[in-house]
């Protein structure tokens, strides 16, 4: 087995008395595309956090490569986020920017390439998500499809090692639902990199996944393949495959 793009070890976090995380450990596949899963409020966006280093863990480690997101200068761990591209549930464009100022942004705030070379590299990936020619448009012309491929241009901008999705599918209509499925996979393919999807939607993730992480209370219930998943007899595992509990859907916020 390859080493894990992000080694998750006995990672806890609480807020005032509500202990969120509960010595999560996990092992995040790289170049693969990674789901962690649960219902609302039981842990996953706040490991999301962690994961990106927005949050710092009370206590456990958080590796990329040598270096601990958990114990890392602020520095380092800015360094670390760099190597990522980050896709919000609301896509989080900028209205007053164009399509391609929008995409091109990470650069510009990291230094990372003049104006001509972040035109082109925004005009590329554009081209390969079927937006091109969008590059000098208003964001407020586009349809809520179009934003979401526009997003994902701005995360793939950096050449990221590592790309998180947030809820990608929440609130849209199933045909919206099933295009930014198939923008996940995309992304991984024209990337190469690890893919990690903090999602409640059970048919995407059966559908998708290399590697699904089930966070039931604050803790890991199963981390593995979706085959794994399929065999498990633990009945929280068995709750997802069913769609939840009592008629409802699995994970509805």
């Amino acid at each position: 087995m390859p080493a894990p793009a992000i080694k998750v070890r006995e990672v806890t976090k609480s807020f005032g008395q509500d202990q969120v995380l509960k010595g999560v450990s996990l092992d995040l596949l790289p170049g693969r595309v990674n789901f962690v899963i649960g219902r609302s409020g039981e842990g996953k966006s706040v490991l999301m956090k962690i994961l990106t280093g927005l949050y710092r863990p009370d206590s456990g480690s958080v590796h990329y490569g040598q270096v601990d997101l958990a114990t890392a200068r602020r520095r380092e761990v800015d360094r670390i986020r760099r190597r990522m591209g980050l896709l919000f549930q609301d896509g989080a464009l900028f209205d007053s920017m164009t399509v391609g100022q929008n995409v091109s942004f990470p650069l510009w705030f990291h230094g990372l390439a003049k104006p001509r070379e972040a035109r082109a590299k925004a005009e590329g990936l554009l081209s390969e998500l079927g937006m091109g020619g969008f590059h000098d448009l208003g964001v407020s012309l586009l349809s809520a499809g179009e934003r979401k491929r526009i997003a994902l241009a701005r995360a793939l901008v950096v050449d990221p090692e590592v790309v998180f999705f947030d809820e990608p599918t929440t609130g849209l209509d199933p045909l919206l639902s099933t295009q930014v499925d198939e923008l996940i996979v995309h992304a991984q393919r024209l990337s190469g990199a690890t893919v990690v999807v903090v999602s409640h939607d059970m048919a995407a993730t059966l559908g998708l996944a290399d590697q699904i992480t089930l966070i039931h209370l604050g803790r890991v219930v199963l981390s593995g393949p979706p085959s794994e998943f399929r065999a498990s007899r633990d009945p929280e595992v068995a709750r997802f495959l069913l769609g939840g509990d009592a008629g409802e859907p699995a994970f509805a916020d």
